[in-house]
């Protein structure tokens, strides 16, 4: 293998939890040229790994595949792994005309994959599907699991703006707060969200220094940030226009972030941030993340393992998450900091 393409998954956290495929790759076939294929938003997010030579952005729809499909072809690959599991994504593949196409059968596929992976049954990560189909197709065990980004110069020069700093030196001394979702019964409340970060602020010893405060959230959450930011005196990241880029070299400086389940969660991860992340009516086995400095809080915590969130949704409404339990998550975890520095 001298030339592979890996098709992205579409989410920001999804894509995330593919990192760990993308580095065995680069360190199996370490002779190979990894080139990745995704949504033209999701190139700052993985803007300066070092085990990525290079970004196709396309959507795989409309007129413009075509062009997509061109440029791939002209690139010659000798095989594709694709993530998703959707059919558009393998019927895409079909057409580059790539001669390996390596997937997980599924949804009606088969057919249009030469190497066909079938998945697990049981209740498990993006992280770890992804690694298993890896497995798979490498024959070489995928041990380190751990999602990793880079922080850009341009990154950082970004999230230096936002925050009006002047110095290029790296403080952790930011309380993030990340309160949108794609669902709105994945949100826990706003002014919870403002009470805690008030209440952590005032309260916390970590770095021997009062903590700012900031929310983030992409355009269409920006009345919902400017809601927060009003409450806590927080600073308005969505209406100084942050963007995927900004926010990692942002996280890179965030003391503490709470998020809902979704994307910046796993982008925390990635950059050692800790965070108290918040789920409602979505199970949190589907997303865990081999990260220590993670406290995950659970609406109903007492579920069987048999139950999925998903499938109790007035059982595991967000807001049944107390302030209070959010206050000692960041007590925890700042006690595990202090630990951790000691040693």
């Amino acid at each position: 293998m001298k030339h592979i393409l890996v098709i992205l998954p579409s989410w920001v956290g999804d894509v995330c939890m593919a990192t760990p495929v993308l580095r065995h790759l680069a360190a199996h076939y370490s002779n190979a040229r990894i080139v990745i294929f995704g949504r033209p938003m999701l190139e700052p997010l993985v803007a300066g790994l070092p085990f990525v030579d290079s970004f196709i952005p396309g959507s795989m729809r409309g007129s413009r595949a075509l062009g997509e499909l061109r440029q791939i072809r002209r690139e010659r690959f000798d095989a594709l792994l694709l993530l998703p599991n959707s059919f558009r994504s393998a019927f895409f593949g079909r057409l580059t005309g790539i001669p390996q196409r390596i997937g997980t059968a599924r949804d009606g596929r088969s057919w249009l994959l030469t190497r066909r992976f079938t998945a697990t049954q049981r209740v498990q990560s993006a992280v770890d599907a992804y690694a298993e189909l890896a497995e798979w197709w490498t024959g070489a065990p995928l041990t380190d699991r751990c999602v990793e980004l880079a922080v850009t110069p341009s990154d950082d020069a970004q999230a230096r703006a936002l925050l009006g700093e002047s110095s290029a030196a790296i403080v952790r001394d930011l309380i993030l707060l990340n309160p949108g979702a794609n669902r709105l019964d994945k949100r826990w409340p706003a002014q919870s969200f403002a009470r805690a970060a008030l209440e952590i602020r005032n309260s916390s010893t970590l770095n021997h220094q009062p903590r700012r405060i900031a929310v983030t959230g992409n355009h269409s959450e920006s009345a919902l940030c400017a809601e927060i930011a009003k409450h806590c005196g927080a600073i308005d990241l969505c209406a100084r226009g942050v963007s995927l880029g900004s926010l990692k070299g942002i996280l890179s400086r965030t003391a503490l972030l709470i998020t809902n389940d979704t994307g910046p969660r796993s982008i925390a991860a990635a950059l050692g941030t800790p965070t108290i992340a918040l789920f409602g009516p979505t199970d949190c086995r589907w997303t865990p993340l081999d990260y220590p400095l993670e406290q995950r809080l659970t609406a109903e915590p007492f579920l069987t393992p048999d139950c999925i969130a998903d499938d109790h949704k007035a059982l595991c409404a967000i807001d049944r998450i107390s302030v209070g339990d959010v206050v000692a998550a960041a007590r925890a975890l700042e006690a595990q900091l202090v630990t951790r520095t000691s040693k």
